[in-house]
């Protein structure tokens, strides 16, 4: 990925380097798509490969809603394969465990695939409200 600074598409937070890592604390479905979709909405525009990892109290259909207000040429996004919105049951469990190294793995292989397809690196938000004491 290249060194420089990316846009975070969020006004309080900026510009970032590559690498940054930051946690956003929210009350409402409409703060959560307030600060997601202008994130996403700065990758798109700066090729970037970006993946949504839903959970409450924001699905992956109301997600794609959303962003598709924001980002009128979406579908040109989609047919790129720029972009995917998932649920957490299809990233963070499989065989109903939670496995916090599978998922760290996968989303290097995510980051190396985006790399190799052409994109500048990869942007994502995985929330996990799902996750219980017992998961850690």
């Amino acid at each position: 990925m290249e060194s420089k600074i990316r846009s975070s598409g969020i006004d309080i937070i900026g510009n970032t380097p590559w690498g940054t890592h930051f946690c956003l604390f929210y009350q409402t479905k409409e703060d959560l798509i307030d600060i997601l979709v202008p994130y996403f909405k700065a990758g798109l525009e700066n090729n970037e490969y970006c993946m949504w990892v839903t959970s409450e109290p924001l699905d992956e259909k109301e997600a794609e809603k959303a962003i598709r207000v924001a980002i009128p040429n979406f579908d040109e996004y989609l047919l790129r394969n720029q972009i995917e919105i998932i649920p957490y049951t299809e990233w963070y469990i499989k065989n109903n465990e939670f496995d916090s190294d599978r998922v760290l793995n996968g989303w290097v292989d995510k980051c190396n695939s985006a790399l190799e397809e052409g994109f500048t690196g990869l942007r994502l938000t995985g929330n996990t409200f799902w996750l219980e004491q017992k998961d850690w």
